[in-house]
């Protein structure tokens, strides 16, 4: 047997103990990441090849037909990205990803409602039976009462969801009540947020085989250093997908807050003056007006802040983590004995454990119904 062929048997044994050894879901769980661990396993190792060779490559050249550190970077992200949508494979990402369904739903639906009211005021009181292409007031009314039914549907199953979601989390250890639960669901950091969680798990979660599988590989130092570079690039991952966080928020999320906020701000001056000018028929409408206003003021406040805490936090797991990365590569093209690879490692469950809270996002607690129902709209508001 040939040191390529040994070493491509050692590997593929690596997949098939990293699959036993991580158990199968039940049929009602979303797929784990074991179910997907052949397709990761081989992102990660086509990776580790670029990674190699660009060593060996200048910072960058001026001929567009040879490759350069800067070219091999970006092949290398790319490689990463689709990495992570192997590692966000999870029942949270699942459960987040049927309630986001059944949001649009019960949007269109309620623009659909808008649309046909609109229609049923034009609308004839009644039609000839033979008239089947025309819609008298009746046929509107029924359609609307259609949708506002597929929309108390979709509510019901939303609420269904949101157990099941907090579920998730009390399995995890994370308790989430109701009111910081929906800050999750309806904020526009939520899927960002859930999908750190779960690359986070899943990346705690294979690290440790790795480890395992470093300390079996015995003598094979350049198997075990295969291993190690794997878990060298899910550190890079994790530090990926927490900057690209940062980034929304500051590229983004708060330009969009500010813009809301300006618009908010002028119409505040705006209801002000005509509350001050107005006749005492207009007076309540005009007061009714402004305390709506400053609503929406003091949510994007309270959104600006929620914001940045909440990048702050990530920042701080972002610095703790990199740290281990830049430790990790180096050794990764250096080492010279599987020990060294296994002290590291475990070095690395020591990592996990101290920013592990780091990854739940600090979450809201409304005091009043009405700025929680802003929230959303803002929400609704920057996502679009």
């Amino acid at each position: 047997m040939t040191f390529l062929h040994k070493m491509q048997c050692n590997l593929i044994s690596g997949i098939i103990i990293i699959t036993c050894v991580f158990g199968s879901t039940s049929p009602t769980s979303a797929d784990s990441i074991t179910d997907h661990w052949g397709k990761l396993h081989a992102k990660l190792d086509d990776t580790l090849t670029l990674l190699e060779e660009k060593q060996t490559l200048p910072e960058s050249t001026w001929n567009p037909f040879k490759e350069d550190k800067q070219s091999l970077d970006k092949k290398m992200n790319e490689l990463l990205d689709e990495a992570v949508e192997i590692l966000n494979i999870s029942d949270l990402s699942s459960i987040k990803q049927q309630i986001n369904e059944c949001r649009n739903d019960i949007s269109d639906y309620k623009d659909m409602i808008a649309e046909l009211r609109t229609k049923k005021m034009m609308a004839p009181k009644d039609t000839a039976d033979w008239k089947i292409w025309e819609n008298d007031i009746n046929d509107y009314i029924n359609k609307i009462d259609t949708y506002k039914n597929h929309i108390i549907v979709k509510e019901q199953a939303i609420s269904e969801l949101k157990i099941r979601l907090q579920e998730q989390f009390s399995q995890q250890g994370i308790s989430l009540d109701s009111e910081q639960l929906d800050t999750l669901i309806y904020s526009v950091t939520g899927d960002d947020d859930i999908e750190i969680i779960s690359v986070y798990n899943n990346i705690k979660a294979i690290t440790t085989k790795l480890r395992e599988l470093t300390a079996e590989t015995g003598e094979d130092i350049e198997t075990a250093k295969r291993y190690y570079g794997m878990h060298a690039l899910l550190l890079k991952i994790l530090i990926n997908l927490q900057q690209s966080y940062v980034d929304r928020v500051d590229d983004q999320y708060m330009p969009e807050l500010t813009a809301i906020e300006k618009v908010n701000q002028q119409l505040l001056q705006k209801t002000r003056s005509l509350l001050s000018t107005s006749g005492p028929q207009h007076k309540k409408i005009y007061q009714a007006n402004l305390d709506a206003q400053l609503i929406t003021d003091r949510t994007v406040l309270l959104y600006r802040q929620y914001l940045e805490k909440n990048k702050s936090r990530m920042t701080r797991s972002r610095k703790k983590i990199f740290k281990e990365y830049q430790a990790a590569e180096n050794t990764y093209m250096t080492v010279s004995t599987a020990y060294t690879l296994i002290a590291m490692m475990r070095d690395a469950d020591n990592l996990f454990n101290s920013i592990n809270e780091l990854q739940i996002p600090d979450l809201l607690t409304f005091d009043n119904k009405a700025l929680k129902t802003e929230f959303k709209k803002l929400t609704n508001r920057m996502e679009k």
